[in-house]
């Protein structure tokens, strides 16, 4: 058996999403809810439930787990179930809001646990190294239910040397016979090991390799190449792991030092750049690379664009005059996404110029190729491609080809009709009402697997005409009405709690699925709870300027209270940017009101108000 952490949810939305994908696709679903009306009523149903326990501080709504069983482990769905829950009730209690889902579509029998951090006492789950005693509870269930028995576990073997786990995206590389750039770096640093006996060594063979050597502190760095760049844990050469290996010539702090005074070698600037005129942020009707992967914040009459899953990590930044996108990330994803933004704001295609070193513009060219950009007009100069250039885009090219067809084969393939999951009639808990704790939940989080691999390398290759979001259905669909049951005069049935009626299509956190009226309570919800000494601009700043001064503190640095009311600074400037993006006039004179009442010391608490046009 293995157990494995998926994901943490910080929103009812997340919360629903996640729930969603687990128990959608199952083939036995038990939760503490008793399941009344369809899979997806009772999936809204349980997300408020899960949202409803999430009170005061408290940050995460759930947690999503999956315990997964060996190919030669014989089990019924109802025994994985029953097994999943000796586990979790043991190790977590199952005194809380969860669901547990069994899905049966891979030739390892596996469980989604979803659950929520508080439980009907009031109590938040924060064990410390909870993966001893959950390590322990699985070796103790294959022993008890004759399961594959797993060795390799750090309760087992306290010195066994831990490895990530393989990235889809990596996966999906290598199929293709590609190395990722993490790869090529591991086989690079190999290299640098031969003949070095001390760290001292072993980091100035990484400098005469090329990489630049770039400390983030007394202990820790990261290795820069060629626009790349990796923290030293994420290569398995962090201070901790060097010192095992090797003797210390000098102390660690001091190579520091001494490297942060090296001149870096990949701060040339990166740009794309065009003369022709443009329109400014123009608004895109299509779902792209852009739109699905990165986020956005003005500064003046540049913006920056983040990546959405961290947005303390800049892709590129996008400037108005001159017309230029110049990259601090030459990943195919923001290549792509630069290439979008410039040319989606051309008001008519022309040419396009590189600006950087050989390897930048490489990139940069290739991905212009890949798009077939000239075959709407666009132009690239900058760079000229040599015969092997040629050869591995006629390869990159072949290899789409391949995967687009593949792609087609298996959207023509009908799938089988879902089967309704059977759901287990549970036991109902009594929630006991006591004071609130102050201590939260601490829980790492882990990017979400992919159940199919296949699914990435469509991802991988993605077709670069992108397909038009689909419009609402504008007909209301009936909904049949139940039939009466026939023996209820028999007996008195146990009325489930009611669902609420779907009050509109909006989700929540993504403000623009919010109505005019919703997006407004939105915005007076969140100043009610907004402390205007916590602020971090000054009192003449405006919006922008106090979102410019949030991004250059370190995340890590905000605790407590401090924490919370940036977590509500940045609701508000999402809120804010959507009221911008379908009022500008109200806008403006909601940033003229906040500015006055920054500037007033009177003044306490905000009292904004927004008037959207209807």
């Amino acid at each position: 058996m293995i157990r494995e952490k998926l994901s943490t949810q910080k929103s009812k939305g997340e919360t629903q999403n996640t729930l969603g994908y687990a128990l959608k696709k199952s083939a036995l679903i038990e939760s503490n809810r008793l399941q009344t009306g369809t899979t997806q009523e009772f999936i809204e149903f349980l997300a408020k439930k899960f949202d409803k326990a999430c009170k005061g501080k408290q940050q995460n709504t759930s947690f999503h787990e999956m315990v997964s069983f060996d190919p030669s482990d014989k089990i019924t769905p109802e025994q994985a179930l029953a097994i999943a829950k000796e586990l979790y009730s043991d190790t977590h209690g199952l005194n809380r809001e969860h669901a547990f889902a069994v899905h049966t579509d891979t030739k390892q029998i596996h469980v989604h646990f979803v659950w929520a951090p508080r439980d009907f006492n009031n109590k938040i789950y924060n064990q410390v190294d909870d993966y001893r005693i959950i390590e322990a509870k699985l070796t103790e269930l294959e022993h008890k239910h004759n399961l594959f028995k797993v060795e390799n576990r750090k309760s087992l073997n306290p010195d066994l040397e831990t490895k990530p786990p393989e990235s889809n995206h990596e996966k999906a590389l290598e199929v293709r016979g590609i190395k990722s750039h993490k790869k090529q770096f591991k086989s690079q640093i190999e290299k640098a090991f031969i003949g070095a006996t001390t760290t001292t060594a072993f980091l100035a063979n990484l400098h005469k390799q090329g990489f630049d050597i770039i400390p983030n502190g007394q202990n820790s760095y990261s290795l820069e190449k060629e626009g790349q760049t990796f923290k030293a844990s994420e290569l398995g050469i962090q201070h901790s792991k060097l010192k095992n290996k090797l003797q210390e010539q000098h102390q660690f702090s001091q190579l520091m030092e001494h490297y942060s005074k090296k001149a870096r070698r990949y701060n040339d600037e990166l740009n794309l750049s065009t003369n022709e005129d443009v329109d400014f942020l123009k608004k895109n009707k299509y779902k792209t690379v852009l739109e699905k992967k990165f986020t956005h914040q003005e500064s003046g009459n540049n913006v920056e664009h983040f990546f959405k899953n961290s947005t303390s990590q800049k892709a590129f930044e996008y400037h108005k005059d001159p017309s230029k996108v110049t990259f601090q990330d030459l990943s195919r994803d923001s290549i792509k996404a630069g290439l979008q933004r410039l040319t989606t704001d051309m008001k008519k295609p022309g040419p396009l110029y590189v600006n950087g070193p050989e390897y930048a513009k490489k990139k940069m060219w290739m991905e212009f190729k890949m798009m077939n950009l000239e075959d709407k007009g666009f132009t690239l100069s900058g760079y000229k491609p040599t015969q092997q250039d040629l050869k591995e885009l006629e390869q990159r090219k072949a290899d789409y080809e391949l995967q687009a067809q593949k792609w087609k084969t298996k959207k023509a393939v009908e799938p089988p009709k879902p089967v309704e999951p059977v759901v287990p009639t549970p036991v109902e808990n009594a929630l006991e009402k006591a004071t609130e704790p102050t201590s939260q939940v601490e829980q790492e989080q882990v990017a979400p697997t992919n159940d199919d691999l296949i699914d990435d390398l469509m991802k991988e290759f993605e077709l670069s005409n992108p397909i038009p979001v689909a419009e609402a259905p504008t007909k209301v669909i009936e909904i049949p009405k139940p039939d009466e049951p026939i023996a209820s005069d028999l007996y008195t049935p146990i009325a489930p709690e009611p669902l609420a009626e779907p009050e509109s299509r909006k989700i929540d956190g993504d403000y623009s699925t919010y109505s005019d009226d919703e997006l407004v309570e939105a915005f007076e919800g969140i100043q009610k709870k907004l402390d205007k000494k916590l602020f971090t601009g000054t009192s003449k700043s405006d919006i922008a300027g106090h979102r410019y001064v949030d991004r250059q503190n370190l995340i890590y640095e905000r605790k407590g209270e401090v924490k919370r009311q940036y977590d509500l600074r940045q609701d508000f400037y999402e809120v804010f940017d959507e009221i911008k993006e379908r009022d500008p006039a109200a806008a403006k004179q909601l940033e003229q009101a906040f500015k006055a009442h920054m500037a007033n010391k009177r003044a306490v608490t905000f009292d904004l108000k927004p008037q959207l046009k209807k």
